[in-house]
């Protein structure tokens, strides 16, 4: 039967035992919720458990002077009672997931953001053991501190004593950041000088005073450490410089700006209106990270103290910089300028940045900038990088004219003239610039009009030597034939110039008329006739010259039937000598006074004779003598005896084919009586 606890109260027989087990469940229940609590609140399971992954938090506890003091003392409000400890023991059990995942930051409380909150840290944490009515305050050597003024003032203990219960000085730290694996770099120590000036400040209008005097006795050694080495003034810029660097880097990873008179000001109203109720939210963060302190500021001043010393703005501002040749110029400032920078002329120090970075040049002191290097600085990075930052184009010109020394540049060989022209084509490839003075100008002219006015390419200067507008255009160029050839010389003074464009297959070294024969028989006359010539001009130089193509000298041009086959292959070049248009060449007056008959062959289609020369040999229009003139007998046998053997004259070879075939394929040309006539009247062996 099931049990049934509200059944069990009403009846009068069950309810004892009802009310005596439901009491002893409640008392077991009480009894592990205090051991649990009792468990979780001890150095085991914060050391063991909770923070076992940021073994860095335990280690730096275990070497503080609270190391004896429970977790609990400090990280539960003073005097909680039962329903606090279990709030805080929720509120910690919610970031179990991030432990067990690794997904937390280290290190933990990185801005230390735990003891500048007044409602986790207020004074009555600290104040459970420390009475400070009655408790004799033991500040370190050198140190004046009044507790109560900062206490009057809404200072709490944390806010200066945040690293006392996790002692970090010397320590090396072991845990990294399971997100990004970075060392734990560990937290900032509100107890060092730095920290202090979030409220404190030499500046005006600070909210508290930043005199020595303030926090050290008379007899205490001001000078850090490192301001008592020998070569410290000369080494006190980098460090100034370092640890403007370190603040800016601080500032612009936590976004907060260094702390200045108002920031300090604001803050200290904040603190001195606690009963306020919007100063008691739960994170309030008044004060600056103390990484965007500059500890030299500290202690000086920076516009009574290095200011005044260096004459200007330190660091240096950007308008300074780029403005800073004009502000040299004023002699008390050179002075001052020499202090940290020393002497130019020992120290190379405006070259090495003027004639340097600034130009894109690596300076060398051991060279002179005058004549070793600045002629290759100024070829690698151009004239600008002189004329925007410091000189006028007259003082470059005043210099090298004065020393009578033109820039490098000018001094290679074929500067103002070509070595050798480029080839080109005409009408396909224009000629390409090969003088040295002309591939400058084409990069810029910036660096010639220095010396040669501005103007660029057309400027006067250029204009005495070319005489005509720079570059040639485009209309220049299909009416330069009527230009002074003397001008165009002064440029293009290799002889075979106009060869080099107009005649195709040219070369710089030969004449044209010593290789044009082989560029027309390579590219065609087409390169020369149309572009500029006409066919007479090829005739008349021919002609005058008593020169014939290097065709018409072959040994079988004429009798070989070669000039056949050239007209064959380009009849138009054979009308450049021979009158006539190409189609009725062969049969105009030159070559029927060789041929003595129409050319070509006319061929008779409706019989099978190709050609119709046995009629025109009866007819006697045609005789043996004409077709010699082309044609050997040997031509004939190789249609007529087709059994005849090349190289061996048909008269002695063919008693062969007639003794094996007959003498009938004879008879398809000879009469019978042929065959007598010449076998009577020749002498036989």
């Amino acid at each position: 039967m099931a049990f049934h606890p509200i059944t069990a109260f009403k009846n009068p027989v069950t309810r004892p035992r009802a009310i005596i087990w439901t009491g002893v469940t409640l008392a077991i229940l009480c009894l592990v919720m205090v051991v649990m609590v009792g468990a979780t609140t001890s150095y085991w399971f914060c050391a063991e458990i909770c923070h076992k992954v940021q073994d860095d938090s335990i280690n730096t506890y275990n070497r503080s002077s609270h190391s004896k003091v429970s977790c609990v003392s400090c990280h539960m409000p003073a005097n909680a009672n039962v329903v606090a400890y279990l709030i805080h023991k929720a509120e910690a059990l919610a970031e179990l997931p991030m432990t067990v995942a690794g997904t937390y930051s280290i290190p933990l409380n990185g801005e230390s953001e735990v003891s500048l909150n007044k409602k986790m840290f207020p004074d009555t944490q600290c104040t459970q053991c420390h009475d400070m009515k009655n408790r004799v305050v033991n500040a370190s050597s050198g140190i004046i501190i009044d507790h109560t003024v900062h206490t009057d003032s809404g200072v709490r203990c944390t806010m200066c004593h945040n690293r006392v219960a996790h002692n970090e000085e010397g320590y090396e730290f072991q845990n990294s950041d399971p997100k990004t694996g970075k060392l734990n770099g560990g937290h900032d120590n509100f107890m060092k000088m730095t920290a202090c000036y979030r409220c404190h400040g030499l500046e005006k209008g600070s909210p508290a005073p930043g005199t020595c005097a303030t926090c050290h006795p008379k007899d205490f050694k001001l000078k850090p450490s490192d301001h008592q080495t020998a070569d410290f003034m000369k080494k006190h810029g980098e460090l100034a410089l370092e640890e403007t660097k370190h603040v800016k880097e601080v500032e612009e990873e936590s976004g907060v700006k260094s702390p200045d008179a108002l920031a300090k000001t604001n803050y200290v109203n904040k603190l001195l209106t606690t009963k306020d109720q919007k100063a008691e939210s739960k994170f309030e963060w008044p004060v600056a990270p103390v990484g965007t302190v500059n500890r030299c500021y500290t202690c000086h001043d920076q516009k009574t103290f290095c200011d005044k010393c260096h004459g200007v703005e330190m660091p240096h501002t950007t308008a300074f910089l780029k403005d800073h040749s004009t502000q040299a110029k004023n002699p008390e400032l050179a002075k001052k300028c020499v202090m940290c920078h020393g002497d130019n002329n020992k120290t190379d120090f405006c070259n090495s940045c003027h004639h340097g970075k600034e130009v894109n040049w690596t300076y060398d002191s051991t060279q002179s900038w005058t004549n070793g290097q600045h002629a290759k600085a100024v070829a690698k990075s151009g004239i600008e990088s002189c004329t925007k930052q410091c000189h006028t184009a007259k003082f470059c010109s005043d210099c090298h004219s004065k020393m009578k020394n033109p820039p490098a540049s000018h001094k290679v060989a074929n500067f103002t003239y070509a070595a050798k022209p480029s080839m080109t084509v005409y009408g396909k490839t224009d000629a390409q610039v090969t003088a040295k003075h002309a591939l400058e100008a084409q990069k810029s002219t910036k660096q010639c009009e220095i010396c040669h006015g501005t103007g660029g390419v057309n400027a006067q200067f250029c204009q005495n030597c070319h005489g005509m507008t720079m570059p040639h255009s485009d209309s220049f160029k299909k009416f330069h034939s009527k230009q002074d050839a003397a001008k165009c010389k002064k440029c293009h003074n290799f002889k075979q110039v106009c060869s080099n464009c107009h005649h195709v297959g040219s070369s710089t070294s030969k004449s044209w008329i010593s290789v044009h024969g082989s560029s027309v028989n390579k590219n065609g006359y087409d390169t020369c006739v149309g572009p500029c010539h006409k066919k007479s001009d090829c005739t008349s130089c021919h002609m005058k010259n008593r020169v014939l193509p290097d065709s018409h000298k072959a040994k079988k041009f004429v009798k070989g039937g070669l000039h056949a086959t050239a007209y064959d292959k380009d009849s138009e070049t054979c009308t450049f000598c021979h009158s006539g248009d190409a189609a009725s060449l062969p049969n105009s007056k030159t070559c029927k006074s060789c041929h003595k008959l129409d050319m070509p062959h006319k061929i008779n289609k409706s019989s099978a004779q190709k050609f119709e020369h046995k009629t025109q040999f009866e007819k006697k229009t045609y005789t043996k003598k004409m077709c010699a003139t082309c044609h050997s007998t040997r031509f004939c046998d190789a249609c007529h005896h087709t059994k005849s053997v090349e190289g061996k004259q048909w008269m002695y070879y063919h008693p062969t084919v007639v003794h094996k075939d007959g003498a009938d394929n004879c008879y398809k040309c000879h009469q019978e009586t042929y065959c007598s006539h010449c076998h009577v009247n020749l002498p036989r062996k």
